[in-house]
């Protein structure tokens, strides 16, 4: 009797496939075919039943009657996620089974998962649960009360922002000071287009994940109010462009968002498209386009596809860590969504408090952010950034003898002036201030458009910086605010000083 003979044989039913089945989002499909691919909101879904061969392809059938009903009522992530447990478990088995699957298979392949695979168990529970439940042939009964006897450790959740994991948790507070820092500097240099830069400051903004700004739109951004409504992702719709959680926006930001906005309406684009438009973000345009132009998502970046170009960019322009051997920090959108989250619970925000800002429909998700001692929590960071201070340069500009001696040599919007401290200029801005949304003198000591006077007030600028940090010393996070302005005017005076030192040292030889 052949492997399809026996499977077929027991009291397991063979249930014929439908001609089109219809997705939660709307979409449709043949599952007849090897290959199912279907659009589900920004994502595109894609399962590949022809790679089963060696005796394997007899479940098939079963294994996409199995699916069926999650297809229909589930996100496609959840979809692909089942079959990927069920290739990683008969990928583990060294031969086809002679007859279906039975209890022995599965302990066998429990035995053998290492420590970080033990929750791919629990998925394949849940496929198998339903394959047996549908009475479908290739899966022995008894494997379902196996699996539901046994305990099903699930991944262990939030061990990364628990433990502050330098590659996978939250960035410091150093981190974060740095990222800004060397986010805005590539992109006045050119090294990152505006997109980019607007990604980073609203996904530390806003803790959203990257479907949610896959999903978002132009007209998300209320130029008035400026106030982004950031579609919500995981809420059981048929898609994240149902509800909305409402996000107000710095004055800075927004201005770049405004600038940036009016650039794609000039360019064709309308309030309805995608805010990180897929031709923007992937010039070579995608793989394979399975929407139309009616489509909802049209012309949106797939989340998978913004996260990696996003994650592509940073890459190279990320800063060094201490806690990696100074090593460049390692950048992904989901260590951007527990930053914002533990800096919420940091604030002393309520439980209920993150998990509203953050999405969540209970309070489960977010008892790891406020696990952590803020003593522990103040201390690491402490320690952290004494020892990145030194390599993250603040000071980024070129100190000029005089305004002659500057790039635009007096020339309209170049002079900077504090006239809260002194009514001479500190400095010359390269960029003559054009577009420049940034406070002034303060944030231009960071900047590397920022040429400094060798003579420049600076001294009278860091006294200001500092009593304004006194003043806030109650709270740590608000006084931490001019923390690099500090260091880059600290840094500027001490090239001064180096610089008159020289010049003093080469008169002296001149007069000898």
């Amino acid at each position: 009797m052949t492997q399809t003979a026996e499977l077929r044989s027991s009291t397991a039913v063979v249930v014929p496939l439908p001609e089109r089945v219809f997705t939660r989002s709307g979409s449709s499909f043949d599952p007849r075919g090897d290959l199912w691919e279907w659009a589900d909101g920004p994502f595109n879904a894609r399962v590949d039943f022809g790679r089963y061969s060696d005796g394997f392809e007899v479940f098939v059938p079963s294994l996409k009657n199995a699916l069926l009903p999650f297809v229909k009522g589930h996100s496609s992530s959840h979809v692909i996620n089942l079959h990927s447990a069920f290739v990683h478990f008969v990928e583990a088995m060294p031969t086809c089974p002679d007859r279906a699957i039975g209890v022995q298979h599965i302990a066998n392949y429990a035995a053998n998962l290492g420590t970080h695979e033990i929750g791919r168990l629990g998925t394949l529970n849940g496929l198998l649960q339903k394959w047996v439940e549908l009475g479908l042939s290739g899966v022995e009964p008894e494997c379902a009360n196996y699996l539901l006897e046994r305990k099903k450790p699930g991944n262990k959740k939030g061990d990364a922002v628990r433990t502050r994991n330098p590659v996978e948790g939250p960035l410091s507070e150093e981190e974060y000071t740095a990222l800004h820092s060397a986010v805005n500097a590539a992109y006045g240099r050119g090294d990152l287009p505006l997109w980019t830069l607007l990604l980073t400051r609203l996904l530390l903004a806003c803790g959203g994940r990257i479907s949610q700004f896959a999903s978002l739109k132009l007209c998300d951004f209320d130029s008035s109010t400026l106030v982004l409504n950031l579609p919500q992702a995981k809420t059981g719709q048929k898609n994240a462009r149902v509800s909305f959680l409402s996000f107000d926006i710095s004055r800075q930001t927004a201005q770049l968002i405004i600038e940036y906005k009016d650039g794609l309406l000039a360019e064709g684009y309308d309030d309805n498209s995608a805010f990180f438009p897929e031709d923007l973000v992937m010039p070579k345009g995608p793989r394979k386009q399975l929407r139309g132009s009616s489509d909802m998502f049209y012309g949106h970046c797939t989340p998978p596809n913004l996260s990696r170009c996003f994650k592509a960019l940073l890459k190279d322009i990320a800063p060094p860590t201490s806690r990696l051997d100074f090593a460049p920090t390692p950048l992904t959108p989901k260590r951007f969504r527990y930053t914002f989250g533990t800096r919420l619970a940091e604030e002393g925000a309520s439980k209920v408090v993150i998990a509203n800002r953050m999405g969540h429909v209970d309070l489960q998700q977010v008892e790891v952010y406020v696990a952590a001692s803020p003593r522990i929590v103040e201390n690491i960071d402490k320690t952290m950034g004494e020892l990145l201070a030194p390599l993250a340069q603040a000071f980024k500009g070129k100190v000029v003898l005089d305004e002659q001696h500057s790039t635009h040599q007096g020339a309209p919007g170049s002079r900077i002036i504090d006239f809260r401290v002194s009514k001479d200029p500190v400095g010359s801005c390269a960029g003559k201030g054009k577009n420049c949304a940034f406070n002034k003198p303060v944030a231009c000591y960071a900047c590397f458009r920022f040429e400094p006077w060798l003579d420049g007030p600076h001294e009278k600028v860091l006294v200001r910086l500092e009593a304004d940090r006194e003043r806030w010393a109650a709270d740590e996070r608000m006084a931490a605010v001019n923390d690099e302005p500090i260091r880059a005017v600290k840094e500027v005076i001490a090239l001064c000083d180096q610089i008159l030192q020289q010049r003093t040292e080469q008169n002296s030889e001149a007069a000898t």
